[in-house]
């Protein structure tokens, strides 16, 4: 049986539910979710079969939702702590209750009950200082929705949960991303959502097929609930997803399948050519290739590898936009725009110095100064590959 597998992480967890589009659109069925934290809730969601619903159950969730008047408009991460420490220190933690109607709007108890995958979920038992772990026919259908904010209680950033006189706090507190719960609920086949939040996290018991999903790139802090965020996130979780499936790739930078491989056969006889006046000497080269490890025996996926790196090193030098999905001809026009842009106030005034290194040492190849970049490729290596790159999709 597969499952899904959904850690905990706060505002983090709208990533899942790009996850959860990217699965939709592969077509993977599965039988088992289990999650903690938000996972629990985003999988409760997945349970029902309501992606429609999850979407506007983020986009609901706010930290004016949470907080009310007292909410920051500030994204920094310290006015965020701030508020949330002044919070606990007035209120002992936020009140859940805003959160908790939004949950039980937005849940269908018979589309959940009835529904053929199963669920599960972790909390962790203050009042017991034991973990509760429970599965769909333990949860009794007017205690759904409790258990499932006792799950995502935060504690101290949240108030603890109360159910029948006990007190319950955050499962991240026992396991932040619940594989063994799916095991033990008969999976041997599982998707993991690792939001890469704080909490604990617990090695699978049994030897089981684990396909982990992590975020390549920055996610909103976990405490800060924004519609803006959530959206970023949402794109990232799909578009990690469907590079997990080999469906997209890049790292860092999503692209189009085959992109990268059809982006160096365009454009790799004039890459080559200029590091080889860059490098100027064979012996040169030959160290060159012994740093990068760029024998005889590399492989293609190696030489893509590396150019991916170059790729999106660049595009991070230049600030491209990392929630796209790109063509490679769509991600050259983007550097080269941005190229364009930046060399304007040096081609107005060429007595200006060039402060950006990758410009500076791209005007030094159009101007076949081989000799300085010669020097330079030793001190600053990876900021010349750069240059060089930025060269030859300008010039071929």
């Amino acid at each position: 049986m597969k499952a899904v597998v959904l850690s905990g992480g706060g505002s983090k967890g709208s990533y899942q539910i790009g996850v959860w589009k990217a699965l939709q659109k592969l077509h993977i069925k599965y039988d088992i979710v289990t999650g903690t934290s938000v996972g629990a809730l985003n999988g409760a969601l997945m349970v029902q079969n309501n992606y429609k619903k999850a979407l506007k159950l983020w986009r609901k969730i706010n930290l004016k939702v949470l907080f009310g008047e007292d909410a920051t408009t500030s994204k920094k991460t310290l006015d965020i702590y701030k508020m949330y420490g002044k919070n606990f220190i007035k209120n002992g933690g936020m009140n859940i209750k805003d959160l908790e109607e939004l949950v039980e709007k937005t849940l269908n108890k018979q589309k959940f009950y009835s529904s053929k995958i199963n669920y599960g979920l972790i909390t962790y038992n203050l009042s017991k200082r034991k973990a509760k772990e429970l599965t769909k026919k333990e949860i009794k259908e007017k205690q759904l929705v409790d258990y499932l904010i006792a799950s995502a209680t935060c504690f101290p950033a949240f108030k603890q949960k109360e159910i029948e006189g006990l007190k319950y706090i955050d499962g991240g507190y026992y396991d932040n991303l619940p594989i063994n719960l799916a095991i033990q609920m008969g999976a041997d086949e599982i998707i993991a959502v690792d939001l890469r939040a704080p909490g604990i996290k617990k090695t699978a018991k049994k030897k089981v097929k684990i396909t982990t999903i992590k975020p390549k790139n920055k996610l909103t802090n976990f405490l800060n609930f924004y519609e803006e965020g959530s959206k970023r996130n949402m794109k990232f979780g799909y578009n990690d997803t469907m590079k997990a499936f080999k469906k997209l790739e890049g790292k860092k930078y999503t692209f189009k399948k085959n992109s990268i491989q059809k982006n160096r056969d365009k454009h790799q006889k004039l890459y080559k050519d200029t590091l080889k006046k860059v490098l100027r000497s064979k012996k040169m080269i030959n160290n060159f290739k012994e740093i990068y490890k760029a024998g005889p025996d590399i492989t293609e996926e190696m030489k893509n590898t590396i150019f991916l790196t170059i790729m999106e090193t660049t595009a991070r030098s230049f600030d491209l936009e990392e929630t796209k999905i790109y063509s490679y001809r769509n991600f050259n026009r983007q550097i080269k725009r941005k190229v364009k842009e930046k060399m304007k106030p040096y081609q107005k005034n060429p007595n200006r110095k060039i402060r950006k290194k990758e410009l500076y040492l791209y005007q030094s190849l159009i101007n076949q100064n081989y000799k300085e970049l010669h020097k330079l490729i030793l001190i600053h290596p990876l900021e010349v590959l750069k240059a060089i790159y930025i060269y030859t999709i300008c010039e071929n």
